[in-house]
């Protein structure tokens, strides 16, 4: 299914677009929107595969809000539609995958429905959308790879070079760097504390204040005393409002 944004001031064309893609069964409508301020933290918010993006709006026209629709989802694909022809060569300037003239064919649709589909930036932000729920880390064992749950880490350290993952029962040595780890976790309740630390701020049973600034924690599963250090310990002061 394709999650798709509408942003349009005109009633009866969102009206049409809504019946074309509620008959093609092939598009969950997320969002949709009046104005392009509105629709932009839409997106920002969805991340949908798509907009079906008018141009001549009150307050910010289309053609001016799809570089910051861009900078918020940089793989949702854009789509004019509009009244005018006038605007297509500005249209396809800014990346825009198909600019559609009103009135518009329920064909006419279905063929750009087909385009995002088969578009290579549909499939990455598929991958990127799924990546974001799959709760399991691959860890590689001796004899097979190892699927971590997410909620299980304690926390990950950087030692001698090498890359930790501790849970409460086991530590793992991660084939990934821990600038990889933190991106993959970035969705979940980690934190980097230390330039060597991420750490599960679901399971830090203590905060213990240390020297210059900087803190000591304790967490759920283990003796071992994380460091904050003072480039971070704002994020920790943030996180639990001390």
């Amino acid at each position: 299914m394709l999650d798709i944004i509408i942003i349009d001031d005109e009633k009866i064309a969102v009206e049409e677009l809504e019946y074309v893609f509620l008959k093609s069964n092939r598009v969950n409508i997320v969002g949709k929107y009046s104005n392009a301020k509105e629709g932009i933290e839409g997106i920002k918010a969805y991340k949908p595969h798509a907009v079906f993006l008018d141009i001549d709006m009150p307050g910010i026209n289309g053609l001016l809000s799809a570089s910051e629709i861009k900078k918020v989802s940089e793989g949702t694909q854009i789509v004019f539609v509009t009244a005018h022809d006038k605007y297509a060569i500005k249209a396809f300037e800014v990346n825009a995958l198909d600019y559609i003239l009103k009135p518009f064919s329920e064909e006419r649709i279905n063929k750009t429905l087909d385009r995002i589909l088969s578009n290579e930036s549909y499939q990455e932000l598929q991958v990127e959308n799924t990546n974001k729920h799959v709760k399991k880390i691959p860890v590689k064992t001796t004899e097979s790879l190892l699927l971590i749950n997410i909620d299980e880490i304690v926390f990950c350290h950087v030692k001698d070079g090498a890359v930790f993952i501790h849970t409460e029962k086991e530590i793992y040595e991660s084939e990934e760097t821990l600038i990889q780890l933190e991106k993959r976790l970035e969705d979940f309740s980690f934190i980097k504390c230390h330039r060597n630390y991420i750490v599960n701020i679901e399971l830090i049973i203590s905060i213990t204040p240390w020297i210059n600034g900087t803190y000591l924690l304790k967490v759920k599963g283990t003796d071992e005393e994380i460091p904050v250090s003072r480039n971070y310990n704002k994020v920790i002061k943030k996180t639990f409002k001390i």
